[in-house]
């Protein structure tokens, strides 16, 4: 049996993105648990650079992705499209994948602004209400990626078909 390259990058970059998607976790609990706003700010710089790799993983998940269907596909008879779990694998990856540039960013750079603006001493009157709302929607954010992620692998694992990485 031989494996393509694609596939070995292929899971590689699942690698990648379950190491952003956790460290991203975990680094956002323990900035809440933190007193001080210096170590905040700290750890909040920290999650930023940690999130940098979320964008790399998800480009060489899609290329990769598609070097597999490629190799799937080759010299076959039939479709890619007419493969059920190879299209709700990619609609789930483009929900994913939207949701993280989208949502997740703005959450953080929110919440990272009012931890500045109470490092400055300007921030507004309620910006503990402020970071507790933001703090529960990245919750939220986190959790609807993890299952994303998890349905994904999920359908990878028992989809119908033979694995695009194998040749």
């Amino acid at each position: 049996m031989r494996v393509s390259v694609a596939f070995v990058l292929h899971l590689l970059s699942i690698g990648v993105l379950t190491t952003t998607l956790l460290a991203g976790f975990i680094l956002d609990r323990k900035l809440r648990r933190e007193p001080d706003i210096r170590l905040k700010l700290y750890t909040a710089g920290i999650a930023k650079i940690v999130g940098l790799l979320s964008p790399l993983s998800a480009i060489l998940l899609l290329l990769t992705g598609i070097a597999n269907i490629h190799n799937r596909f080759l010299g076959s008879t039939s479709q890619w499209y007419s493969e059920g779990w190879l299209v709700a694998k990619i609609i789930l990856y483009a929900v994913m994948v939207f949701n993280g540039m989208i949502y997740g960013p703005s959450l953080i750079r929110g919440r990272l602004k009012l931890i500045r603006s109470l490092d400055e001493q300007t921030a507004p009157k309620n910006a503990d209400t402020l970071i507790r709302s933001l703090n529960k929607q990245i919750t939220l954010f986190y959790a609807v990626q993890t299952l994303l992620f998890l349905f994904i692998l999920y359908i990878s694992v028992f989809g119908t078909a033979k694995h695009p990485g194998v040749i």
